[in-house]
């Protein structure tokens, strides 16, 4: 889900142990390095840095989409 406060948008994110974090703009998620980059009412942008087929590094967009 998301929260909004003073005008910022934050994530909240279950984990599957069940513990509920808060996160924001700028934190860590996932395990390909992701880097949350936006956060909205419905949705969480992330930065993933992922290693292809040939041991190269690129960076890709992924989207988590948010339960209302």
């Amino acid at each position: 889900g998301s929260l909004e406060q003073n005008e910022i948008f934050y994530g909240v994110i279950k984990s599957p142990e069940g513990t509920l974090y808060r996160v924001a703009v700028g934190n860590y998620l996932g395990q390909d390095f992701g880097q949350i980059r936006q956060i909205s009412e419905s949705e969480i942008r992330l930065r993933e840095i992922i290693q292809d087929g040939v041991n190269e590094w690129t960076e890709r967009v992924s989207t988590l989409m948010l339960k209302n």
